[in-house]
């Protein structure tokens, strides 16, 4: 890690000592005492210096610039302002730091020609000898076991201390009635050891890094680094900045800082309504891993059906951890399956959990200026120590969020009349009639916006060590989820679904709600140990994530005026226990920097599961007052005995992952994965990378080349339901077949295989100095066989063909499957700089512009003969399928923040920039569309009454920018598309498919943060 002040570079000192150097160093160093002769020669060079009353930092920056001796040294511990006065002609360099310490009160040793100055201990030998008790020796090492060479070790209460050696070991008198050691390093967290009836300890240190110095686990299971040093393109963030956004979830926090993550709320899109499909780097939700302390977490029980964005995808469930529990997020932007396995494609996702904290409640509330979508959140938490080596922390969140309302108006009478043809379409129901129902009801009473959203969440995470000598920790995390909400459907009007009056007399017209339960749970346990300097972890994560389904205010026709009105329509749940070994050592004694090896196993066994609804939810009623053929709760069908399933599968998979730095400033790394399924077959993938340093360490060269893959998902295999949904023919029930359907052979579609991947990334980092740095890296990912959901293929009015015999048997009038339908490529380049801490008139100001820029290209069809033969491509994937892939999230997203801090107010500043997005019509070039590019601006003031409770006012998308609208998309062809099923005949005032960020318009928010 580097640390830099106002143009002069602190660096902290080389943890990392090969053993034979070590050795050489000490008989190098005996012969110095004894004879000058074998000095460093730097150390005999003679400089001359004069100053009056400086400043350190400019005395030493002179020196350095004199000597070629690089200063490190921490900020808090060295007053680089004190004042310094020395003339000095052709004298030795160590005489002169000796007289710089003695006015400065500083200790330095040696490491090359690196100088750490540390605090220095005042009279420490004189008191030892007054009133030593007993000797304490000890080791202190970072968080990869390796020793931290130069740290200071205190007792506590007292000036008697100790610096440790090389090898990072040190020996101290404690004092009659002391019991705690106080250790403190450059760059790492300060830690109290209670060494009461102890002789001998070993201490590990936690970085303690600013923003653009943080040090990530992800993407390395040696030696920890910094994004700024990494061989890969890593963003770490603290969840204090995340928090910043005025958002309630993590996968809306991280949509406005994260240039390359989207993850836009969809409205009227079934369960999805209660999801939001979340994509890395042009990628949709299947290609990111997610982890929790480094796990795997479980996927979501949801497949993304409906015609959106990430259409036929399985992704994580975002909402399910509460931001309050965790302590930062670190996003690896790199294709990573050969280390973590299937699914890590476009790059990981790892939320860390906070290992303790002081109790806290945080309060938020908000609202869009419209009044509506009102956001209630309540968070609280607290850590506790169990005894003097173990943590506990927990957390509990509530949030209530109330819909919105953003839906359009019909465009005219004449327009809903042609669309459903009206007069004929329903008996005796005229244009005066229509024209009558829409005067009451403008929007033909749908709504469009936000669901109704109630989400409860409990967190915890806790590790207690049981020998400090082997580092032997047991720990345990997890956390409960309890979601509820209503998300309104399609209205159903009486030229559309007649009859409804009998169990809705009163009412024009019926809006059906999706109104599901969603649980998710995590439960991890594990073990950490060290044996011989290798570190082992032994661990086992549950996972699950169920969905039960509610319909609410609908209407089964074929029951006509004893159809319910609520509907219970079945359930799907999604779950997996992984159980992992993961052993790593670095060693220092290979002729090399360091050589860190790391191999382990994994063995995950996954459920999924879909449980039949309530007969009317899907049944035939069979009465005879039905005014209709239809059949099953409106909106969202029902789970029939058919459709109800429970499958297994499980898979083991071998890794090993070994990284050589062969010099401080180059390393390369290597990793390589065998998975093997149960049901698919096996996998083997690799990564190669590497980086390195120039200019002093400021300029960083990095690159990786990679394999992946990605196994279809068992929801994607066993996948079946019915859905209404709009298509170019209209409003249509749509079915969803199984992929092991015998009926799909009949079609010639194969069973699924997996997805694979070709990665290549290559990019550079710099840091201008302490404060500020740059990272850009570009990326290309090339996937074969990409698993889809395809189009809608419908009967040809044969009997005797397969396709209308396939849909006869499952009763829809369409069916989709999936299908390793695709090859892609995606190309991008992602560019952050970052500042923080810089001075600024009487404050500071941080913050960050950091920008994506991706194309995906559909670069070819993997369609079987049979496809083919019988001319049903477009059918499978259509212009509009191909368009959802390329070009309907934003190929553009720039993301600037910047906070201001002045004693005790901080002002912050955000500034989003969407691309446009475009869409294709399946079969009409001029029912294509651009949504033009945005930007919206955040605001935020916050105020600290004291170091306990602080303030927040602030608002989202302050000037109350929307996506363009159809009558602006339209405009030259009169303000709607030709085709009326995009807008519903105006019931769409927005894009539904290709929404870049949302339609809340300008939103206000508060929070009012208390901590004990």
């Amino acid at each position: 890690m580097k640390i830099y002040t106002k143009g002069f570079e602190h660096r902290k000192c080389s943890t990392l000592r090969m053993t034979t150097l070590k050795a050489m160093l000490v008989v190098f160093l005996s012969f110095f005492v004894v004879n000058p002769s074998f000095a460093n020669p730097k150390l005999q060079q003679n400089i001359s210096i004069a100053y009056e009353d400086a400043k350190l930092l400019d005395v030493l920056n002179d020196i350095k610039s004199k000597s070629k001796f690089n200063f490190f040294y921490d900020i808090n511990e060295i007053d680089e302002n004190k004042k310094v006065s020395i003339e000095a002609k052709n004298e030795a360099f160590e005489n002169i730091l000796d007289q710089i310490s003695k006015q400065v009160n500083f200790d330095y040793t040696f490491n090359g020609n690196q100088v750490i100055l540390t605090a220095g201990i005042t009279n420490a030998k004189a008191v030892t000898v007054a009133i030593q008790d007993r000797e304490v020796t000890g080791m202190v090492v970072g968080p990869d076991g390796n020793p931290l060479p130069g740290a200071n070790v205190i007792v506590k209460g007292t000036s008697v201390g100790a610096q440790t050696d090389f090898d990072g070991n040190f020996t101290v008198q404690v004092p009659e009635g002391s019991k705690f050691l106080v250790i403190s390093y450059v760059g790492f967290e300060e830690k109290e050891v209670n060494v009461k009836g102890k002789s001998n300890v070993t201490v590990q240190l936690k970085p303690d890094a600013g923003q653009l110095d943080a040090v990530v686990v992800i993407g390395t299971r040696g030696k920890p680094r910094t994004s700024f040093d990494s061989p890969v393109a890593v963003d770490n963030f603290k969840t204090s900045e995340l928090q910043k956004t005025g958002k309630t979830t993590v996968d809306q926090q991280l949509m406005l800082r994260v240039p390359s993550y989207n993850a836009t709320e969809q409205p009227v899109s079934d369960a999805a309504a209660h999801f939001s499909p979340a994509g890395l780097r042009g990628l949709f939700p299947s290609r990111t891993l997610v982890l929790v302390n480094g796990k795997r977490k479980n996927a979501s029980a949801l497949v993304y059906s409906y015609v959106t964005p990430g259409r036929g995808e399985v992704g994580v469930d975002m909402k399910a951890i509460p931001s309050a529990a965790l302590e930062s997020v670190e996003v690896l932007r790199d294709g990573a399956a050969a280390q973590y396995g299937s699914d890590a494609i476009a790059g990981v996702i790892n939320l860390v959990m906070k290992e303790d904290v002081d109790p806290f409640v945080n309060t938020g509330y908000s609202t869009t200026t419209r009044g509506d979508g009102e956001q209630y959140q309540l968070e609280s938490g607290f850590g506790i120590d169990l005894g003097p080596e173990g943590f506990a922390n927990f957390t509990l969140s509530h949030m209530d969020s109330k819909a919105t309302q953003r839906a359009g108006t019909i465009t005219s009478v004449q327009d809903e009349a042609d669309y459903w043809g009206i007069p004929g379409a329903v008996p005796d129901y005229s244009i005066d009639d229509l024209s009558a129902f829409l005067d009451r009801n403008p929007s033909a009473g749908f709504q469009v916006g936000l669901p109704n959203t109630t989400i409860t969440n409990f967190a915890y995470n806790l590790g207690f060590t049981l020998d400090e000598e082997t580092n032997t920790e047991i720990y345990s995390f997890g956390t409960l989820t309890d979601r509820e909400g209503s998300a309104p459907q399609f209205a159903r009007v009486p030229y559309w679904v007649p009859g409804f009056e009998a169990i809705y007399p009163d009412q024009d017209f019926f809006l059906a709600k999706m109104a599901p339960q969603i649980r998710d749970h995590t439960f991890a346990f594990g073990l950490k140990t060290t044996f011989n300097e290798w570190n082992f972890d032994l661990s086992s994560t549950l996972g699950k994530n169920r969905i039960d389904y509610y319909i609410e205010d609908s209407f089964n026709q074929s029951f006509a005026g004893s159809s319910p009105s609520d509907f219970y329509n079945g359930a799907h749940e999604f779950s997996h226990v992984v159980n992992n070994l993961d052993i790593n050592r670095t060693f220092y004694d290979t002729g090399l920097e360091a050589l860190s090896v790391a191999f382990g196993l994994e063995h995950r066994t996954e459920n999924f599961v879909t449980e039949e609804g309530e007969f009317a939810s899907y049944g035939d009623g069979e009465s005879p007052d039905a005014q209709g053929g239809r059949t099953g709760s409106e909106s969202f069908g029902g789970f029939s005995p058919e459709n109800a399933s429970d499958d297994y599968r499980s898979n083991v998979g071998f890794y090993t992952d070994i990284t050589a730095d062969f010099t401080e400033s180059f390393l390369v790394s290597g990793a390589l994965r065998y998975e093997d399924y149960s049901d698919f077959g096996s996998n083997i993938s690799w990564k190669l990378s590497s980086r390195y340093k120039f200019l002093d360490d400021k300029l960083v060269v990095r690159g990786s080349v990679s394999s992946g893959f990605r196994a279809p998902s068992l929801h994607q295999v066993y996948y079946t339901a019915t859905t209404t949904t709009l298509t170019t023919n209209g409003v249509q029930q749509n079915g969803i077949l199984n992929n092991a359907n015998p009926a799909l052979r009949a079609l010639g579609i194969p069973e699924l295989d997996a997805e694979t991947s070709f990665n290549l990334s290559g990019g550079l980092t710099y840091r201008f100095n302490r404060n500020s740095g740059i990272t850009i890296d570009a990326y290309q990912i090339d996937v074969d066989d990409r698993i889809a959901l395809s189009g809608q293929v419908t009967a040809t009015g044969d009997p005797n063909s397969p396709i209308d015999q396939t849909l006869d048997n499952v009763g829809v009038g369409s069916a989709g499957f999936f299908l390793n339908a695709i090859d892609t490529r995606t190309k991008g380049i992602d560019i952050v700089y970052s500042y923080s801490n810089i001075e600024l008139g009487r404050g500071f100001l941080s913050g960050s512009v950091a920008a994506n820029f991706n194309e995906t290209e559909v670069q070819g069809t993997n369609f079987p003969a049979f496809i083919e033969d019988n001319n049903l491509g477009d059918a499978i994937f259509s212009r509009e399928d191909i368009s959802r892939v390329e070009s309907w999230r934003p190929q553009e997203k720039v993301v600037a923040t910047a906070s201001y801090e002045i004693d005790k107010f901080t002002a912050n500043l955000s500034l989003m920039y969407y691309g446009s997005v475009t869409y294709r019509h399946p079969v009409d070039p001029i029912n294509d569309a651009t949504y033009g590019g945005k930007t919206l601006t955040d605001l935020s003031v916050n105020y600290a009454f004291t170091d306990k409770i602080n303030f927040t006012l602030g608002v989202n998308n302050l000037f109350d920018v929307f996506p363009d609208t159809f009558a602006e998309a339209y405009a030259s062809t009169g303000g709607t598309p030709q085709d009326r099923n995009l807008d519903f005949v105006g019931r769409f005032k927005y894009p539904w498919q290709t929404t870049q960020f949302g339609i809340d318009g300008t939103r206000v928010f508060s929070q009012l943060n208390i901590s004990f």
